[in-house]
């Protein structure tokens, strides 16, 4: 793809967010420009890893956590930070994994040390284990918090919201970026043709156009090579 550096500013205008309660716009313009404003990307000029993607994730996090937990602040909080840190950590545009960890460390960090960042533990799980499988993100999820209790139920819940608005915004990658079978909850596969045109919304349609090339050129080569 071609070089290309950005200004970071926000891609999610007052207009697109009219469609949404009054509730997911409050938390969003909380969120948002924080994400902007204050947190440090090791990535911050990537095409598709970086502030953009992250704004998106944190809009579609929003949607779902109201709808499926709508009195619940706590929980509507976590994801919030999920979204805004989870990517914050990468060393390449690949799978890297690891970076989920480092973004928990990041976060760990950042909230010790600033008081407008409540930490809480399951935005760490969540953001921790999103670039693994998720059996590896529900067994540790599990050895933390009982399964059977409220707390290990809503823990689990949270971690398939985050990972599906993180899945929402696959179509950054073009017309084969997202395949919605792996989507884990109902609130996530009635969004996927939102998610589609919230990417047409926000991304400059060239560059969406040339990673989608890139994309499938790899899919080809992948195809070739077995």
């Amino acid at each position: 793809m071609t070089a290309r550096f950005y200004i970071p500013f926000m891609v999610i205008t007052d207009q697109i967010l009219e469609s949404q309660p009054e509730a997911v716009r409050t938390q969003f313009n909380r969120w948002a420009p924080y994400l902007y404003d204050r947190l440090i990307f090791n990535m911050p000029d990537s095409e598709i890893h970086a502030m953009a993607h992250c704004e998106r994730v944190l809009l579609h996090a929003l949607s779902m956590g109201y709808e499926l937990m709508p009195d619940n602040l706590h929980a509507i909080t976590a994801l919030a930070h999920a979204s805004i840190f989870h990517d914050t950590r990468r060393l390449d545009e690949y799978l890297d994994t690891g970076h989920g960890a480092r973004a928990a460390v990041y976060y760990t960090q950042y909230a010790a040390g600033h008081a407008d960042v409540d930490f809480d533990e399951r935005a760490q799980y969540m953001m921790r284990y999103h670039d693994l499988d998720d059996t590896n993100g529900i067994a540790a999820i599990e050895a933390r918090w009982d399964a059977d209790t409220p707390e290990g139920r809503e823990a689990k819940l949270l971690y398939a919201i985050f990972k599906d608005a993180d899945a929402l915004d696959r179509w950054r990658l073009g017309s084969l970026g997202l395949d919605p079978k792996y989507l884990r909850t109902e609130a996530a596969r009635n969004r996927v043709q939102y998610a589609k045109e919230l990417v047409d919304k926000t991304m400059d349609p060239d560059l969406l156009q040339e990673i989608d090339k890139a994309v499938k050129a790899s899919i080809e080569k992948q195809k070739n090579i077995k």
